[in-house]
């Protein structure tokens, strides 16, 4: 068996300088940026932190369009029984008494949202199937769009069964029980907890917006910065901004979106390897979308603030 030769002098220096030969040719001998290795993929230092900011303001996005969306077909709702609304960005003010309420307005006015929020998720999930091979940043946008529409709807069916607000008053003035009640929040439980896995290889897919492709290595992190830590700290930014008038109604259904965020960290993190494509991406912070997304969370506050009336 022959006994391996080991370098000399010489040969070391030939390698040395092919490799400088060969990272100049790169352009990336006098980088400053550090570079981390996965498997012959690199990803620039801070590539996770600007995932997580570009999803993060796509998440306040696309909390304001279904909120406003189901909010303001509320209002229009209630025209139909000749009651006045004034939106604010905690809620909806109805300028009638409390007995003046029909059942018929109850189930009309209070079931709109939620049905309306139905209709644009099945919009916005269909949607999202016909992009999903695309890489543009904004259809993260639509997938939010998608899973916030169904914490209108089943999130709001949910809490509204145990808070007796929201879509509770729909269930009140349907005469259920509190069992029947705590069947109805176990039911939207579920539903959600299916979606999540049903859906979970779809959330998935949106890592072609960074990625070649997501493997053991950074599908974990992905997960975590693409929609666990926006879920967290969008929530955190959005009791902020409607301090002093938020309420528990509100935070705890906003904070059902875990019932389909969960199954997708839990099944994503076990997933197969996914390959994308190998066109060469680009990793920036949008700032075209933070300041569309700032300047929307301020208008919102300000008009809705003062309230607008329909």
């Amino acid at each position: 068996m022959a006994v391996p030769q080991s370098l000399t002098f010489r040969e070391k220096i030939y390698r040395i300088n092919r490799k400088i030969r060969f990272l100049a040719k790169r352009g990336s001998l006098f980088s400053n940026k550090t570079r981390f290795f996965f498997h012959g993929e690199d990803y620039v230092k801070g590539t996770f932190t600007i995932i997580f900011l570009n999803s993060t303001f796509l998440f306040l996005l696309a909390y304001l369009v279904v909120s406003v969306i189901a909010q303001v077909a509320t209002g229009i709702s209630a025209l139909a029984f000749d009651i006045n609304t004034v939106l604010y960005y905690y809620g909806t003010n109805y300028l009638i008494t409390g007995e003046k309420w029909s059942p018929d307005a109850v189930h009309t006015v209070f079931s709109t949202g939620p049905i309306i929020a139905f209709m644009t998720g099945i919009l916005f999930f269909l949607l999202y199937l016909s992009v999903i091979t695309e890489s543009g940043i904004l259809r993260l946008l639509v997938l939010w769009m998608f899973v916030q529409s169904i914490v209108h709807f089943l999130g709001d069916m949910l809490m509204g069964a145990l808070f007796t607000k929201g879509f509770g008053y729909v269930i009140m003035y349907m005469f259920f029980m509190d069992t029947g009640k705590m069947l109805i929040s176990v039911f939207a439980m579920v539903v959600m907890v299916s979606i999540g896995i049903l859906t979970s290889r779809l959330f998935l897919f949106s890592g072609n917006i960074y990625f070649n492709y997501l493997n053991g290595n950074n599908r974990r992190k992905f997960i975590w910065a693409q929609f666990i830590y926006p879920f967290l700290t969008g929530n955190v930014i959005l009791i902020l901004l409607k301090i002093p008038e938020i309420t528990l109604f509100e935070v705890f259904t906003n904070a059902t979106m875990l019932f389909v965020l969960l199954p997708v960290a839990i099944l994503g993190m076990k997933s197969q390897d996914l390959f994308f494509d190998e066109d060469p991406r680009t990793m920036k912070l949008s700032i075209p979308l933070v300041v569309i997304t700032v300047l929307l969370l301020l208008l919102y506050r300000i008009f809705f603030g003062i309230g607008v009336r329909v």
